[in-house]
């Protein structure tokens, strides 16, 4: 009788294990979805808003003014980066993730305040080395043994 009892314990146990490793799995590949999912959203963004300033640049550079449009796009572009870093933020809890995504973003949005051709070639280098560094960033966090 005893021996029935601790055969069907530890069945019980094994299955609870089996079941609590299973789970543990799952969660962990969907939280590692959504911070890829989230840093790609991020990453594309930056990319975006870059276009959009590089191009605000070039259109001053030849007199062309900025219409009201031109600006409801690159406020959009702005705002899509805003929403992707809340997207990140809610993904993921990883210091060094979180750290270099603040500084591309930074690099970024400065992009567009660049006084003259110097400063945009020197910001416009931070804002590419401060995107790849995010993007190191995630790849390694993305791909992180759990």
């Amino acid at each position: 009788m005893e021996s029935a009892i601790v055969l069907v314990a530890g069945t019980l146990l094994g299955g609870l294990l089996q079941y609590l490793i299973t789970d543990w799995r799952a969660r962990s590949e969907r939280r590692r979805e959504a911070l890829a999912d989230a840093a790609g959203a991020l990453l594309g963004s930056l990319a975006a808003l870059r276009q959009e300033q590089y191009e605000k640049i070039v259109a001053r550079r030849q007199g062309v003014a900025d219409s009201l449009d031109d600006m409801r796009t690159r406020y959009a572009a702005r705002t899509a980066v805003t929403t992707a870093r809340g997207a990140l933020r809610l993904a993921t809890r990883d210091a060094a993730v979180v750290a270099t995504a603040r500084q591309a973003i930074g690099a970024t949005f400065a992009l567009g305040d660049a006084p003259d051709d110097a400063d945009l070639q020197t910001v416009g280098d931070a804002a590419r080395d401060a995107h790849d560094a995010f993007e190191d960033a995630a790849v390694a966090a993305v791909h992180a043994r759990r």
